[in-house]
């Protein structure tokens, strides 16, 4: 079989996998590494939790920049002022942050003897498992900078007051350790270990109980002390996250989903390398607050 007739059976054989799997449409028969894309962003919107807990930007997209400058400000007060008397000006301190996106990518490697035996169930859960790598990895990164406290320094912090207990009083203090550096926190982010305590705690209120005007986000399980609660395993254990989910944090994205595919015929195989550049960085640090301990 000839190079040319090789990678045509090889794109009809992809094809008809996604065409049994119930993916493909008739205006993707030209690209069907867009429907693997496709494919492997809806496994990874299924357990994507944080991506929707901060502001996403997309300037970079498409775009010849690789990084992305933003500027970090605190914030300012207004104050009386007597009839006659002029306003005083206020100018916020700004300090600018270069963001510089890096890329994390999976490789899934398809033989063809399971193309050729039609274990369609097999490769789609290889493909789905490659949507939850990269969900998960975008998961860690961002929370992974939320505790980056070297970085962010003027993060707030508070201890629990019962070791290994997260408590109603814990979260109460945190959230005014944020409100005093005028920001409004609205997000608790906690580890599964941590949501037990919450679950037995009666001033917790159940998603279930919100009604149908209440959207409810991956993740979701509740609200606690004013504050939606996000329950994730990329979150440390013993430690939980307070933020002001529209003013903390920023995701800053260079390139989308991307696959590439690559045959290997020494291992007779086709190779999808499946790629995303962004990177995370918390813009307002007093705008969060890190309960530890608990």
């Amino acid at each position: 079989m000839r190079g040319e007739e090789r990678l045509a059976w090889i794109e009809s054989q992809v094809r008809s996998l996604q065409q049994l799997a119930g993916t493909l449409t008739t205006s993707d028969l030209i690209k069907p590494t867009e429907v693997i894309r496709k494919q492997v962003e809806e496994a990874a919107r299924a357990v994507l939790v944080m991506k929707n807990l901060v502001k996403v930007n997309r300037d970079l997209v498409g775009s010849t920049g690789r990084s992305l400058v933003v500027a970090k400000r605190g914030t300012i007060t207004a104050s009386a002022v007597s009839e006659g008397a002029s306003i005083t000006k206020v100018e916020p301190a700004y300090t600018a942050a270069t963001i510089t996106p890096t890329k994390v990518g999976v490789g899934v490697e398809i033989t063809y003897e399971a193309i050729e035996a039609k274990q369609f169930d097999l490769i789609n859960d290889w493909i789905n498992e490659a949507g939850y790598a990269l969900a998960k990895k975008m998961d860690s990164d961002i929370i992974s900078d939320f505790l980056d406290t070297t970085t962010h320094s003027n993060i707030g912090s508070v201890d629990a007051a019962t070791s290994g207990v997260l408590a109603y009083d814990d979260v109460i203090t945190a959230v005014a350790t944020i409100r005093g550096k005028n920001y409004d926190p609205d997000t608790l982010v906690i580890h599964p270990d941590q949501a037990a305590d919450l679950l037995k705690d009666t001033k917790f209120i159940n998603a279930s109980a919100y009604g149908s005007r209440e959207p409810i986000l991956r993740g979701e399980i509740g609200q606690f002390a004013g504050l939606k609660v996000f329950v994730t395993s990329q979150m440390t254990s013993g430690k939980a996250l307070v933020f002001d989910s529209k003013r903390a944090s920023i995701l800053v994205i260079k390139r989308d989903v991307t696959v590439r595919r690559r045959e290997e015929p020494e291992r007779d195989a086709i190779t999808l390398y499946i790629t995303q550049m962004y990177k995370p960085y918390v813009i307002n640090d007093e705008a969060v607050c890190i309960i530890y301990n608990c």
